[in-house]
């Protein structure tokens, strides 16, 4: 009777170990992915500001802007969702011409042309958690 008892929470205990390695591989991904992110979003801010930014000076208003934003971004888990937003941003704002002097000025000029609606709803769904 002992061993069976034994043999019963054998596989209990090897699932278990499986499941704690697999979330303590899993919290690491996580942490590297959000440093990624960071970095990520650093670089698209300084794109964005220099596809979007009338200026020099608005260029530079732009990526200090966006850069303070990422960091609630990334907190919230947000990163896909905002490089999703600056993409359609340049695509379907900057590209054609439309210039702007800050960060805000792209999310009215969206709103105003009725671009990036879905992107923007995205965005701020997943920052308003």
């Amino acid at each position: 009777m002992p061993r069976r008892r034994l043999l019963g929470r054998v596989p209990v205990a090897v699932l278990a170990l499986c499941a704690w390695t697999a979330c303590k591989d899993q919290d690491k991904a996580d942490i590297a992915a959000t440093k990624t992110s960071t970095a990520d979003l650093d670089k698209r801010c300084v794109q964005l500001a220099k596809v979007c930014g009338d200026k020099a000076k608005h260029v530079e208003k732009i990526t200090a802007e966006c850069k303070q934003a990422v960091t609630k971004q990334i907190a919230n888990g947000c990163a896909d969702k905002v490089i999703a937003g600056y993409d359609c941003y340049e695509r379907d704002l900057c590209a054609s011409g439309d210039k702007v002097w800050t960060i805000e000025d792209l999310r009215l000029l969206a709103t105003r042309h009725g671009k990036c609606v879905v992107e923007q709803g995205a965005i701020r769904a997943c920052t308003e958690k």
